[in-house]
């Protein structure tokens, strides 16, 4: 999700940023997917120390857990590189009806974008799903693949929508949760909340089929 933080200040107070397409910085590509890296990083992680301990004893089942809750924190950003697809509005200015020669080429570039944070939604979903099903069998991955489309569609329109980060948790932990209720409590929110769940299903779905052979971990 788009930030503040001093990093990007630096960028920004060094011109780095002044490279855009259709007002988009370009190291906001870069950015993006490497928030997107950190839950597959930390998802590796996981089965790691599954493999080493199968989260026997305190100290195992505690990291893990707290590994688990900052991959629940930054999975959505593969999903939220979807939706930067909406950069693409007005990408040929004062002639919305057609297609611009300069800028046609933006079409694409940001099909690919949103294509990238899809395959990654996915392969997240699955290394999840790969864990889940060690530890809690068919039932756990059933329950984990109903529940984990909802919880991450939520964390999109609120990093879209409420313009809030990933860590901004740890910083605003109430801000972040009236926000989120706002989505149960307001129609008007919890109608977007629904339909990005149903596409977030969609995708996966249609994704994990496509994917199915490249999404394979070792056992």
């Amino acid at each position: 999700m788009n930030s503040q933080i001093p990093i990007i200040n630096f960028f920004i107070n060094n011109n780095i940023t002044a490279l855009t397409i259709n007002d988009y910085p370009v190291i906001t590509v870069a950015w993006n997917i490497f928030l997107l890296l950190i839950p597959f990083f930390i998802g590796k992680k996981l089965i790691s120390i599954w493999r080493k301990t199968k989260f026997k004893g305190a100290k195992s089942k505690i990291v893990g857990i707290t590994l688990f809750c900052f991959w629940l924190l930054f999975a959505p950003n593969a999903a939220y590189v979807m939706t930067d697809v909406r950069h693409i509005s007005g990408f040929c200015p004062n002639n919305y009806d057609r297609i611009c020669i300069d800028n046609a080429w933006m079409i694409f570039f940001f099909f690919t974008y949103g294509i990238i944070g899809w395959i990654a939604f996915v392969y997240l979903i699955n290394q999840m799903k790969y864990l889940i099903n060690k530890l809690w069998g068919k039932l756990g991955v059933l329950v984990y693949l109903w529940l984990i489309s909802p919880i991450i569609a939520l964390g999109v329109l609120l990093g879209l929508v409420n313009r809030w980060n990933s860590w901004d948790i740890v910083f605003y932990p109430q801000e972040i949760i009236n926000g989120a209720l706002l989505y149960l409590n307001d129609w008007t929110y919890l109608k977007n909340l629904v339909i990005y769940t149903l596409f977030l299903y969609l995708l996966y779905f249609i994704g994990d089929n496509l994917f199915v052979e490249k999404f394979k971990f070792k056992k």
